[in-house]
């Protein structure tokens, strides 16, 4: 009874660290950002509710696993290239080494790549754009380089986790592009729509570019420890607690001011009930987030301002599932 008690506690472990390797909520806010974007605002925006012209389900759910696989493999390698450093910065999140060995870890990046490719270029062959294809395997060595070399790279690490933020949700409508302008006579009827279309995908890009941003320098606060021991240079470990606390409340508070802005001409759409979303669900956690790295001194504080962070991200993508009521 014990050694099957133990044999579950070892496959739970397995299937709880295999999850923690491939960051398995990240992927369902991944899936969940394309699929409102879909929607919650190409389908009743740009094809004003019909079908015929969009994406067929298939493709776009294929489309999902294609970022999704990338995403994995980005997930994968960044470990396999850390481990040493995660034995300090959070030990108890360790799954490189500790539950899949090395070896296996490149294994699963080499995998999800390859079919991320293939599925990738099946994709261009559907939409005619052999260069989307080409996409993909450079998304894939974007991420080898950034776990393999562009870490070291102070604020550059910072931004290119920021902009992969922000291509994400504009890939979406280059996916959607290219399968439109297969129907000219169709496409020729919506371009006055694309220009609203596009400043809609601009605005929620530029806003996960900036909360990514602040996110991943409180993420680089908190590993503060392991980043000295190792030599990694961090915004943190070169300015300072104190300093990078000033650059994090800034780019908050640009964030919380640009929000601002939208939310005005969205209160003059006659849109109230998106305007209070976003004060409720996305301003407010803002400000706490503030308070909350001013205050911060342990490396709890600044997890959980990094886990406000990710709220805000979240809170502001359901936005869309709100924006979707009012067509």
């Amino acid at each position: 009874m014990m050694l099957s008690h133990g044999k579950k506690l070892t496959i739970w472990n397995w299937i709880t660290g295999v999850a923690r390797l491939i960051r398995l909520p990240n992927l369902v806010i991944i899936v969940l950002i394309e699929f409102l974007l879909r929607y919650g605002v190409l389908k009743p925006i740009l094809f004003h509710g019909q079908t015929e012209f969009i994406t067929g389900l298939p493709d776009f759910c294929i489309f999902a696993v294609v970022t999704v696989l990338l995403a994995v493999g980005g997930y994968v390698i960044n470990d396999y290239f850390d481990q040493k450093i995660d034995r300090i910065n959070r030990p108890e999140q360790l799954v490189v080494s500790r539950l899949v060995s090395p070896r296996m870890a490149m294994k699963i990046h080499i995998l999800v790549n390859a079919i991320a490719i293939i599925l990738g270029f099946y994709l261009a062959f559907r939409i005619q754009s052999l260069w989307f294809g080409l996409l993909f395997p450079c998304g894939a060595m974007l991420f080898w380089l950034y776990s393999a070399r562009w870490k070291q790279l102070l604020i550059w690490k910072n931004l290119i986790v920021a902009l992969i933020s922000a291509m994400l949700i504009m890939l979406v409508l280059l996916f959607e592009f290219l399968h439109l302008r297969l129907n000219p006579e169709y496409f020729a009827s919506v371009i006055g729509s694309l220009e609203g279309v596009f400043g809609i995908f601009l605005a929620y890009a530029c806003f996960a570019f900036l909360v990514s941003l602040f996110r991943e320098i409180v993420k680089d606060m908190e590993d503060l420890k392991g980043d000295e021991q190792f030599g990694t240079r961090s915004l943190p470990s070169v300015i300072g607690i104190a300093w990078s606390k000033v650059v994090v409340v800034v780019l908050v508070l640009i964030t919380m001011l640009l929000l601002t802005y939208g939310q005005i001409i969205i209160y003059q759409f006659g849109l109230e009930m998106l305007f209070w979303y976003f004060a409720i669900t996305v301003q407010l956690p803002a400000l706490a987030m503030i308070i909350t790295v001013i205050r911060a001194k342990r490396r709890e504080e600044f997890r959980f301002a990094s886990s406000l962070a990710k709220l805000i991200m979240f809170t502001g993508i359901l936005s869309l599932l709100i924006q979707s009521f009012n067509y």
